[in-house]
């Protein structure tokens, strides 16, 4: 219980694609990327002739334990599939829509084991264990790779030793109508050569609860980076959901979506070629230290207006000497992708992951007397182009750091521009109908789910559409009851005391408000934000939460799933008095005063906590209420109070003092 005394009151859509590997690496993929229509791979099953599955029955699958079991594919009609398992067999004809399912009874953890699918054919499915099966979804902050900006995971992916944790990553795939099939993909073990591609809050939460239950763990990752909730959803539901019937009628009226996608596929290839090719950025020759760039415009680091298209930078540093050791060179961050050349010689790539990187200069590109570091970059998301962070553009030289922030000189107009290409991950249902229609049949434990950030904009609507979107997908998996449990969006933007109207606060409590929804769980995350990074490197303490809450409330263990909630404010004698549930003791992070209070009376004007008002009594407490706020509240776990509101007023009610 805390006393408060009234008197003292108070983004591309396509993705982030990632960048395959020219050479047969970690993934095994060739340069280049990809994006699949449904149209385009899926099958018509009234024609399939031979025996097909899903490309989630294969070598390394995990089922789940203690559960019935879905088998699935596509066939010729009336043709007899025979799965068999342990020695018993089950047995079903293939429909006159060339669909066939066969029900696997419920199986204790067991493995390894071969499943096999028969027909006129034999399909062979190694090393299957049961286990514990989650869905992994949402946008950027769960696609983010384990290998991307990530605290300790250098130490992480190196001890990945871990070959009964399995990852299924759904390719990023758009669909019109619903899909019956999966695009290619496979199972892969952990180990330290591919950890790396996981997702990072999956991989954490996966490692606990692999280590709790001893069994089997395989995660579904079906993410997306910057995606709407409304694409998850079945059009139907969407169009049902306050404040998206018209643009889900724009959907439902087009026919002629296949041509559409396919056309804008064409584009999006055209981009990325441009966005990949170093040998043409090259040719450009602007690299060179040559190049006359007397007539581009001066600028300086950070740029607070975008930039567009293809962005060009150049600057000039003096070496009096040639040093004794590399030149270390720092930008902070660049949105998003960059070829980085000094004295006419790539030195560096990076994309969205990179988003803190230092790159070394070799000493054998410098020289004595003038030398030059060149740009070019471009943002694939939403060509707007930004570069570096306040502080971190330096080079550092015999372990001296030299500010370059100041005069730099910038064309964009010296390539053609990029591309033109749509961002129909933002439409409703396509990415429902591509990447978790076709997956749901799957049985799964259940889904940990990291999302909102590209909902803030229409917060007012997100609680009613995102418990919509569970209730999608527990009908369509035929599982009522299965837990969904989500992050709550961590901070971000500048740091502020009192910020009543708030988007992001108002975000983090419409995902509040979905705990009524039954079986779900949320995992807090306001103290991990950074001001600057919506994606914050602190992606163990998420995964770590997320296992919390699914240790609590699916596995039933005695544990304390989260940090101080809100239960009620009671105002006696001019004080409010908030009260808490989860934990047994109230301290705060820092051990410094309580921060993060903000209150107001009938008047609906805010103030923060330290503050004095004459007159009137508090009827309204708020709690971590700002895009970043300073909140130090937490329990004896260590773990940070749940941001709240007491009262339900909108946010153009109420105002700031």
């Amino acid at each position: 219980m805390i006393t408060l005394n009234e008197p003292v009151i108070y983004c591309d859509y396509y993705k982030h694609f990632w960048q395959r590997l020219s050479v047969t690496g970690k993934k095994g993929m060739a340069m280049g990327h990809t994006i699949f229509i449904g149209c385009i791979f899926l099958t018509s099953s009234i024609h399939a002739h031979a025996l097909t599955l899903s490309p989630l029955f294969s070598d390394h699958m995990v089922l789940q334990r203690d559960k019935p079991v879905r088998i699935w594919g596509e066939g010729q009609a009336n043709q007899q599939v025979t799965v068999s398992l342990l020695d018993k067999h089950y047995r079903t004809d293939v429909g006159a829509d060339g669909q066939w399912q066969v029900n696997l009874p419920a199986h204790a953890k067991a493995g390894p084991f071969t499943l096999t699918v028969s027909a006129d054919d034999i399909k062979t499915i190694n090393d299957v264990y049961f286990g514990e099966v989650w869905i992994a979804s949402g946008q950027s902050n769960m696609e983010w790779k384990l290998k991307g900006d990530v605290v300790g995971n250098e130490k992480e992916i190196a001890s990945a030793h871990h070959p009964l944790i399995r990852f299924f990553d759904v390719p990023d795939t758009l669909a019109a109508t619903k899909q019956t099939h999966l695009p290619p993909s496979h199972w892969q073990l952990a180990s330290p050569d591919s950890v790396g591609y996981f997702s990072a809050v999956a991989w954490f939460f996966a490692r606990k609860l692999q280590a709790q239950e001893q069994v089997a763990v395989g995660i579904i990752e079906s993410n997306w980076g910057g995606t709407p909730a409304e694409s998850w959803i079945d059009i139907e539901t969407v169009a049902k959901t306050a404040g998206y019937e018209a643009q889900s009628a724009k959907v439902k009226v087009r026919h002629d979506w296949p041509e559409v996608l396919a056309a804008n596929t064409k584009q999006i290839e055209q981009k990325w070629q441009r966005i990949n090719d170093l040998q043409g950025a090259l040719s450009v020759g602007a690299a060179n230290i040559e190049y006359d760039d007397s007539s581009w415009q001066t600028i300086d680091l950070p740029n607070k207006s975008p930039l567009h298209h293809f962005v060009w930078l150049r600057r000039d540093f003096t070496l009096p000497a040639l040093p004794t050791s590399p030149i270390m060179l720092s930008f902070g961050d660049i949105v998003q992708n960059v070829f980085i050349f000094v004295n006419g010689q790539h030195i560096a790539t990076e994309n969205w992951e990179d988003s803190s990187s230092i790159h070394q200069i070799p000493l054998d590109l410098l020289k004595k007397g003038n030398n030059i570091i060149v740009l070019r970059v471009n943002s694939d998301w939403d060509n707007q182009v930004l570069v570096g962070k306040n502080n971190k553009i330096w080079l550092s030289i015999n372990g001296k750091k030299t500010d370059i922030a100041q005069h730099w000189r910038m064309s964009n107009n010296i390539e053609p521009p990029m591309p033109k290409v749509m961002n129909y991950t933002f439409t409703p249902s396509f990415l429902y109908n591509a990447m978790i229609y076709p997956l749901l049949p799957y049985t799964a434990q259940g889904v940990i789910w990291y999302q909102g950030e590209s909902n803030v904009n229409k917060q007012v609507y997100y609680h009613t559409l995102f418990s919509n979107l569970i209730s999608n997908w527990r009908d369509q998996a035929q599982a009522p009851d299965m837990p969904f449990i989500f992050v709550q969006l961590a901070a971000y933007l500048p740091q502020q005391d009192l910020q009543p109207d708030s988007a992001w606060a108002y975000l983090r409590d419409a995902q509040r408000q979905t705990l009524d929804v039954p079986h779900t769980g949320m995992a807090v995350a306001i103290d991990v934000g950074e001001a600057d990074n919506v994606h914050p490197k602190q992606k163990r303490q998420v995964g770590e939460r997320l296992w919390r809450q699914a240790a609590s409330k699916v596995y039933g263990l005695p544990i304390i799933p989260s940090g101080p909630d809100f239960t009620r404010l009671d105002v006696k004698a001019h004080q409010g008095i908030v009260h808490f549930n989860q934990g047994s003791k109230l301290s705060t992070v820092d051990n410094q005063t309580l921060q993060g209070f903000i209150i107001a009376g009938q008047d609906k004007v805010f103030r923060v906590a330290q503050a004095h008002i004459e007159g009137s009594q508090p009827v309204a407490v708020r709690y971590a209420w700002a895009d970043n706020p300073r909140a130090n509240l937490i329990n004896s776990e260590k773990l940070p109070a749940v941001p709240f509101r007491s009262d339900t007023w909108a946010a153009e009610q109420v105002s700031a003092k």
